[in-house]
C-alpha cells in the first residue's frame, strides 16, 4: 500500500520524543505523569469535538462531490464516533479521567488556560480546517497508525509506576481501536490513491506530527513543574 508506506515513514519515533524519551529511560513517577496528562485533557476537551465536526463536514461534502461511497461515509463515522460512548465501551474521555483516580480531577473539571497549550491546539485545529478530505483523512490514520505501539509503551511505563489495568484503559482500548480505525482509512485513501496529491499529504501529516512533538514539548514542562496538581485546573 503506497499510502501507508508513506504515512508510516513519517512516524516520529519514541526517542525522539521529549517526554517519552525520558519516561521510557526511567524518569517520572505517579505525580510527574499526572500533570503531564493535564497537556492530554486540554488538548482533548478543546479540539475533540470541532475536529470531529470538521472531519464529518468534509466527509459529507466528499459523498455530495463524489469523492467517496456512502459505505465510505457509514465506516467514517462509525471511526469518529468511536472516540464517544458506545456499547462497548464508555467514552474516551471518561477513559482518560481515569488516570486521576484518587485525585480531585474528575469530569466537569477543566485545565487552566494556557496560551502555549492553545497555540498548539489552534494548529492542530487549522490543519483540520486547511486540509482537503484526503489530507485530514491522511492525518489521522498517520496519528492512529502510530498510536498503537505508543499507547503500549505508555501502558508498559505506567504500569511500572503503580497504574493498574482500570486507570490504563484509555492506552490498553487505543492499542486495538486505532489499528481498526488506521486500517479503515488507508483502505478508503489507497483506493483512491490516484486522487491524492502525496507532497501535499507529506506537508500535511509533518504538520499534524510537529503537534505531536509540541504537546510532547508541554508534556515534559508540566512534569518539571513543582505544583500540585489542583493548581493546574480552574
Amino acid at each position: 500500500m503506497k499510502i501507508k508506506q508513506l504515512l508510516t515513514s513519517l512516524h516520529p519515533k519514541i526517542s525522539e520524543m521529549a517526554f517519552m524519551s525520558q519516561l521510557t529511560s526511567g524518569k517520572f513517577q505517579r505525580e510527574e505523569i499526572l500533570r503531564s496528562e493535564v497537556v492530554e485533557l486540554y488538548r482533548a476537551l478543546d479540539t475533540r469535538q470541532k475536529i470531529q465536526d470538521i472531519y464529518k463536514k468534509k466527509l459529507s461534502e466528499g459523498l455530495k462531490e463524489g469523492l467517496i461511497t456512502n459505505e465510505d461515509l457509514s465506516l467514517m463515522t462509525e471511526v469518529i464516533d468511536d472516540e464517544g460512548e458506545t456499547h462497548d465501551h464508555i467514552d474516551h474521555l471518561d477513559m482518560r479521567f481515569k488516570l486521576f483516580v484518587g485525585t480531585d480531577i474528575k469530569r466537569g473539571k477543566f485545565p487552566k488556560k494556557n496560551d502555549e497549550l492553545q497555540k498548539i491546539n489552534d494548529e492542530w485545529l487549522n490543519i483540520c480546517k486547511e486540509a482537503n478530505l484526503w489530507e485530514i483523512m491522511a492525518c489521522h490514520c498517520a496519528i492512529e497508525g502510530w498510536y498503537p505501539d505508543v499507547s503500549k509503551m505508555f501502558e508498559t511505563e505506567y504500569r511500572k509506576r503503580g497504574f493498574n489495568e482500570d486507570e490504563l484503559e484509555i492506552f490498553i482500548a487505543h492499542q486495538g481501536a486505532d489499528v481498526e480505525h488506521s486500517d479503515a482509512q488507508y483502505g478508503i485513501l489507497e483506493k483512491n490513491y490516484s486522487k491524492l496529491d502525496p507532497a501535499k499529504i507529506e506537508q500535511m501529516v509533518k504538520r499534524t506530527f510537529n503537534t505531536s512533538r509540541a504537546y510532547e514539548e508541554m508534556k515534559l514542562k508540566f512534569a518539571n513543574l513543582d505544583k500540585p496538581l489542583n493548581n493546574f485546573f480552574s
